[in-house]
């Protein structure tokens, strides 16, 4: 970057953020695992020695275990987005009720809002 100070980390990161774009990217799985090979090759090397960048080579350790798990993503359509969006009525449950007396009445609140118990309510209303 011609705005960025020469051996700036930040530059790298950035870099190594686009990079990870870059295989998001791939048309195929072959593709992806190319992609995936290569940018695992460019930040190793990269941030080769450099203290404060541990935990990037933390991550890049758990991609390549978890690479043949990436690669999925091109051969399947299933998402963990229900979960993401179930899990995101839990968190607002229990930010309204800030906190539950016990374990048990936030779980049975869990139950109430993720059952369809709650929409056979409202059908039950509106008839």
């Amino acid at each position: 970057m011609p705005w960025a100070r020469p051996g700036s980390d930040f530059t790298l990161l950035w870099s190594i953020k686009e990079k990870l774009r870059w295989i998001q990217q791939a048309p195929t799985p072959r593709g992806a695992r190319w992609r995936i090979t290569r940018f695992l090759n460019f930040a190793r090397e990269a941030i080769a020695d450099k203290a404060l960048l541990a935990p990037v080579r933390k991550a890049l350790n758990i991609l390549e275990r978890h690479a043949d798990r990436v690669i999925r993503r091109w051969l399947s359509a299933l998402t963990n987005a229900r979960l993401e969006g179930m899990n995101s009525l839990f968190q607002g449950a229990r930010s309204r009720a800030r906190g539950y007396r016990n374990e048990g009445y936030f779980i049975t609140m869990i139950y109430l809002i993720g059952s369809p118990v709650g929409s056979l309510l409202d059908q039950a209303k509106s008839t």
